[in-house]
Parts: structure tokens; sequence; C-alpha cells
């Protein structure tokens, strides 16, 4: 199964991206499923077999495609990170925390490319994979994760 996510400035313009779409996935012997949208109007227009979810005022309703939550009535995408809550952390559990930071769309990078500095300075404080963190540098990394 593959997804595929796009977007439209504008309901006909949808509505042709759907059909080109279909008729694309159709010529190579294979139907495209589970319509979602932020619009009302183009998921009526489908048929209701083909619509993921239906409209509602259900605010926390998400669609997951890539590994990323987007939730259509607020039109937003949505990461979860879970971060344990410690005292201290070493060079390793830094890394382990980046590392689960998925971002195939580049939407984190500025967060990830400030992680990424981070350990580089772990790095040059020539600090072992197990090593706990230096004070200053420990909280440097809890106002990391806490924003």
């Amino acid at each position: 199964m593959d997804d595929i996510v796009s977007g439209a400035p504008d309901i006909e313009t949808a509505r042709r991206l759907q059909s080109e779409l279909q008729d694309a996935l159709q010529s190579c012997g294979m139907v495209l499923h589970k319509w979602s949208s932020n619009s009302p109007e183009l998921l009526n227009s489908s048929s209701s077999s083909d619509v993921e979810h239906s409209f509602s005022a259900e605010s926390d309703l998400s669609v997951k495609t890539l590994g990323i939550s987007w939730k259509p009535l607020q039109d937003c995408f949505v990461f979860k990170v879970s971060i344990l809550s410690k005292s201290s952390f070493t060079k390793r559990e830094v890394l382990s925390v980046i590392a689960r930071l998925y971002d195939p769309l580049g939407f984190l990078g500025s967060v990830l490319t400030r992680a990424k500095v981070f350990l580089q300075r772990l790095w040059q404080q020539k600090l072992d994979w197990d090593d706990v963190l230096p004070d200053q540098i420990a909280k440097e990394w809890k106002e990391f994760e806490t924003t």
C-alpha cells in the first residue's frame, strides 16, 4: 500500500488532480482508495467508500501518512515526540532522542539542525558515549527538550 500526499489551491484544481490521479493509476491496473481533505465539498463529491474520514466536528480526527499525522479540520501537521524526563543524560541518550525525530518532509529542519549542532558540541567536549553531560550542557539540553 502506498500513499500520495498532495494539495491544491482550490476545489476545482483538487477535483482535476483527483481525476488525473485516478486515471493514471487505473491505466496501470491500480485503484486509488481513501481520500482525505480539509474540504467538505471535495469529500462530498467523492464516493463514500473512497473517503477515509467523514467531515465532522471531531477535533482530534487525524490521518497518518508517511509517519506524520495531519489534522484535516485544522489543516496542520502534528509531530509527537516522547522524551523521558530525566535529571541527567549521556551522549548516547542525546543521540537516541535526536534519531527518533522522524521528518521525511523536512518540516523539522531547523529543530534537527539545532539538535545536531548540540551533538557536535558533545563530540568537541570529547565525551564518551556513556559519560553524564556536564551540568551547563545538561541544562541546555533540558531547555532544548522543553521547547
